[in-house]
């Protein structure tokens, strides 16, 4: 008798365990991730991807400067979050113009006085949006 109860009590929390595993599974199957962005990976990163003639051109700093001048912009158009800011992501897809995203961090670079090529900063910001896209912070580019 004593082993029937054993048996009863091993399946009632089997039972218990399965059904909170299978929960969280679940859950976290349909929960996006947050994405972790941290500003030092993604200017090498960044850097990495860019073409030789732009690696020879452009210093880390100038990457670095380039970079935070696209999260500016990501920002102002409501896509990125500062750290600890707490926002409603977007019901509808948000697409963000290349030509108008490479005037924005174009006119923010200038305000700085860094001398980048356009050309440059085009590479940067394609290489931001690719690590961007890696980390699983961006949705797929608009066809």
């Amino acid at each position: 008798m004593e082993w029937l109860f054993l048996v009863v009590g091993a399946l009632v929390v089997f039972a218990v365990a399965a059904a909170f595993v299978g929960s969280e599974t679940f859950r976290l199957g349909h929960e996006t991730p947050a994405a972790i962005f941290d500003l030092d990976e993604a200017v090498e990163a960044v850097a990495d991807r860019l073409p030789e003639g732009a690696q020879a051109r452009l210093t880390y700093d100038e990457v670095r400067s380039l970079i935070r001048s696209t999260l500016g912009y990501l920002h102002e158009e409501g896509i990125t979050a500062l750290p600890g800011e707490d926002v409603e992501p977007p019901t509808d897809d948000v697409v963000v113009d290349d030509d108008h995203a490479l005037a924005a961090v174009l006119a923010a670079v200038e305000a700085q006085g860094l001398d980048v090529a356009d050309e440059d900063a085009a590479h940067v910001i394609h290489g931001l949006l690719g690590h961007l896209g890696d980390i699983g912070a961006l949705g797929p580019r608009a066809g």
